[in-house]
């Protein structure tokens, strides 16, 4: 099958490159046969599928799904681009994504029906982790001139930052919908640990306060822990989790006052490379210390923020706050992340 000349106009191209090799490909090595003996239906889906702007793929033969795709797909593959192409499925894709996914090929195929769904959630893996994604999907069968589907195309885009904003917003809206509720600044604590303890967004969250004079020296200070969201009847009902570091009512943070700080792990994600302090206890002396934000790594790998606050109060007076929030697994702790917690 000759290359169609209207699909080229910069043979420089990625997309060029792309439609290039998925028709050099050696298809005749697959169970699909040399990509002449195609149905004509395919060879049609194909040419929309290479040429779309639209992250677009197509899977061919029930049997094992053989992977093609176009080059804005090849994004969404990572470093599987170009060993992918020609490959069934099952040996590119992680198992727990070919569990979600095939059935749904499945039922389009046993049911002769497309299927389009909005904003659906997938684990997937990059860089070595696993993270929360979301995808609004059309899968359309293609059909044989005998009536039986040989092949699927699929059309996605990739919503997971719409959705995370779109989440992210409803917290905050609902922590001023609160307002009204604030009575102390103890019942402020309670209703943001309230409030957050419903969130995916944030794992966990602790909220110590920190009382002090103005001017007054960090060794004389003691913080205090106001409130959880392992709160369920009162601190009486409190369950902390064994992977967290001791959660203790009150921190003397003299005590503290020569710990070195200095063990540094960076973490490569997404391109972009974070640095986390790893330490078996609170760095709250730290975070009041330099009044900024600490990035923890915790003793399971798991991630926390904590995040410093200082309220003004009477007389010459001042309340720090230092709220801990544990970062969700299945998200990247890049800056709209740390954003959405600075809020």
């Amino acid at each position: 099958m000759s290359l169609p000349s209207t699909s080229i106009n910069d043979t420089k191209s990625e997309k060029a490159k792309m439609i290039s090799m998925v028709y050099n490909f050696d298809w005749s090595s697959t169970s699909l046969g040399p990509m002449d003996l195609w149905e004509p239906a395919v060879k049609t889906a194909m040419c929309m599928c290479l040429n779309s702007t639209f992250p677009a793929s197509l899977f061919l033969g029930p049997s094992e799904w053989i992977f093609l795709y176009n080059d804005a797909f090849s994004e969404h593959i990572h470093h599987n681009h170009p060993y992918a192409l020609g490959k069934p499925m099952r040996d590119v894709w992680p198992s727990t994504l070919c569990d979600i996914v095939i059935p749904h090929f499945e039922e389009v195929r046993t049911t002769g029906k497309g299927r389009f769904k909005k904003d659906e959630f997938y684990e997937s893996p990059r860089d070595g982790y696993s993270e929360e994604s979301y995808y609004t999907t059309s899968h359309t069968p293609i059909f044989k001139t005998d009536g039986t589907i040989c092949a699927i195309l699929d059309i996605v885009q990739e919503t997971t930052q719409n959705v995370l904003n779109t989440r992210r917003l409803k917290l905050l809206n609902e922590l001023g919908r609160r307002v009204s509720e604030i009575e102390s600044l103890e019942s402020v604590c309670h209703i943001m640990t309230d409030v957050l303890s419903n969130s995916i967004d944030i794992s966990y969250a602790l909220i110590y306060f920190v009382e002090h004079k103005l001017n007054t020296s960090l060794e004389s200070l003691i913080a205090r822990l106001i409130s959880t969201t392992f709160d369920k009847n009162g601190k009486d009902g409190r369950h902390i989790p064994d992977y967290l570091p001791e959660i203790p009512e009150t921190i003397y943070l003299a005590e503290d006052a020569n710990k070195n700080y200095d063990t540094y792990i960076e973490l490569k994600r997404d391109d972009e490379t974070f640095s986390f302090l790893k330490c078996e206890s609170w760095p709250i002396h730290l975070v009041i210390k330099e009044e900024r934000h600490v990035k923890v790594l915790l003793k399971d790998e798991s991630q926390a923020v904590l995040l410093p606050t200082k309220i003004s109060l009477c007389r010459g007076q001042s309340l720090s706050a230092v709220l801990i929030c544990g970062v969700n697994r299945l998200n990247v702790l890049n800056k709209k992340y740390l954003d959405f917690l600075q809020v």
